[in-house]
């Protein structure tokens, strides 16, 4: 598919391009500035770095607040909570008296730019580290079209063509299901991206990893 050939796609208010070649957008969790200068200098981002240099660099203030819910989904609706209506992580819901966790779809006010595209025409692709993203941010995918594919590193070897667009995970990815709690989650989010570019080439993909790292370690550590 070429740009050429499709109009701009209409989301929340806004129009976005076709892409002309498969486009990635990853959400690196609890990532900030330091973290990736600290690592071009150490010479461990050559792909960072020429991303600095050739490319687009630009700072930008997150949504608040700065978790990783509301983030997520502020990136995939391309608008605010006060529009897609995740405001957090959790929530209080005084008719039950119990926090909730704000990870169910039903809380979802606004559609994703994945299945805006998706309902165009084209082939996306999305992967979380946790499962409690994945049905957020693939809300409205229609995997019998045979053009959506969403799992999460956490259940690849749950995942099914019928629920996920796909199956068998770990063996496409070539790597076991990682422990909940390790950097390996984020590190079988990268690898699903490799693959599905390589085998799947889905004009756009969401990659979305855990802050295990950022929580455990600071900038240059």
């Amino acid at each position: 598919m070429s740009q050429g050939k499709h109009a701009p796609v209409d989301c929340n208010g806004r129009a976005y391009a076709f892409p002309k070649a498969p486009t990635v957008v990853i959400c690196l969790d609890g990532s900030e500035p330091g973290y990736i200068e600290r690592t071009i200098e150490a010479g461990r981002a050559p792909t960072f770095a020429r991303f600095m240099k050739d490319g687009a660099s630009v700072l930008a203030d997150s949504v608040i607040p700065s978790f990783t819910n509301p983030n997520n989904l502020s990136i995939i609706t391309g608008r605010p909570p006060a529009v897609h209506g995740i405001a957090g992580n959790f929530f209080y819901d005084p008719a039950t008296r119990a926090e909730v966790m704000m990870n169910d779809p039903k809380f979802l006010r606004a559609p994703t730019i994945l299945r805006a595209f998706h309902d165009a025409g084209a082939k996306v692709a999305m992967v979380t580290a946790k499962d409690k993203l994945r049905l957020l941010l693939s809300n409205g995918l229609d995997y019998a079209t045979g053009r959506a594919i969403a799992f999460s590193s956490e259940r690849a070897d749950k995942a099914t063509r019928k629920d996920n667009g796909i199956d068998d995970v770990v063996g496409f990815v070539g790597k076991p299901v990682p422990d909940v709690y390790s950097a390996g989650l984020s590190e079988f989010v990268f690898a699903a991206g490799v693959k599905l570019v390589e085998r799947h080439r889905p004009d756009l993909m969401y990659l979305s990893t855990t802050d295990y790292v950022q929580h455990k370690a600071g900038p240059g550590s």
